[in-house]
């Protein structure tokens, strides 16, 4: 069975796209061509906020090596057995990866849901490109979460993984009953690691979204991922530093005392969340 294809949307004139060769194109002429990688850019300049959104090539490269070493890996595991645990006799579903950055989780997904159609977005345009290299047959755009380039009502599951949560447009291009995965840090996540650079270490507060959703939202259930993991070499423990925020707050000397270390044991601590999207809409 061939995957649906995802539906987009012009980002001008929210008009649809269709293909054209190697462009997509709405019925008022707003023309967006493809990438030699593949990947499609729908963030207009105009909505941009800085000239270079997001994360920098440097973040990107390191996440990559870090993420294929499998350090991450029962977090995939909890992630895809959710998504399909929300599938009706294992048909294919519409998943979209809000915030992909460089695609490792989305790539997984589709690995594991090849009748799936999926795509990934994200701000950055080095993550979609490093992602672009990872599988060709997802869907990958750069993109704004508050304002996604794609039609209504279309997908099964939306997927946001340490990223900005935009319910309404989740609301959006959900269907009605769709379910929405939130993976945010828990209380202890990479506990050691900010030890290590920090003189005082608070646990990351709750996350307040999830208390306040909209009305046609709801939690339905919350889990807590644990993994203790062990970075062997300084390599590991400085591009675990720069997968996070904390990279842009220590100076050079506690980059120095991390990297000298040389050996981490550090605990994975994951607050996954399902929400359902309610069948009555919102706009």
């Amino acid at each position: 069975m061939l995957p649906m294809p995802i539906l987009l949307r012009c980002p001008v004139c929210y008009e649809a796209l269709r293909s054209e060769h190697k462009s997509a194109v709405c019925q008022n002429h707003h023309r967006f061509d493809r990438a030699r990688q593949g990947y499609l850019n729908l963030l207009p300049s105009n909505k941009k906020r800085s000239k270079n959104p997001g994360d920098d090539q440097i973040m990107v490269e390191a996440r990559t090596r870090f993420l294929n070493q499998g350090f991450y890996q029962p977090v995939v595991d909890a992630l895809i057995d959710n998504i399909k645990s929300f599938g009706n006799n294992e048909a294919p579903q519409r998943i979209l990866d809000a915030g992909c950055g460089e695609g490792y989780y989305t790539s997984s997904i589709k690995e594991q849901l090849e009748d799936s159609s999926v795509c990934g977005f994200d701000i950055a345009k080095p993550a979609i490109l490093a992602a672009s290299k990872r599988n060709k047959a997802i869907e990958w755009l750069v993109a704004s979460v508050s304002e996604l380039p794609l039609m209504d009502e279309q997908f099964d599951t939306v997927i946001s993984i340490f990223s900005r949560c935009d319910w309404s447009e989740f609301s959006r291009v959900l269907k009605p009953g769709g379910h929405i995965v939130i993976l945010t840090p828990g209380q202890n996540h990479l506990m050691a690691l900010r030890r290590a650079i920090y003189d005082e270490v608070r646990p990351y507060p709750e996350d307040k979204r999830l208390q306040d959703l909209p009305e046609n939202l709801a939690l339905l259930e919350s889990q807590t991922i644990h993994h203790r993991m062990m970075l062997e070499n300084a390599q590991a423990i400085m591009d675990l530093l720069a997968m996070t925020p904390h990279y842009w707050y220590v100076n050079a000397r506690q980059k120095e005392q991390l990297e000298q270390q040389g050996r981490l044991e550090c605990e994975l601590e994951m607050r996954l969340s399902v929400v359902q999207h309610r069948h009555t809409k919102t706009r």
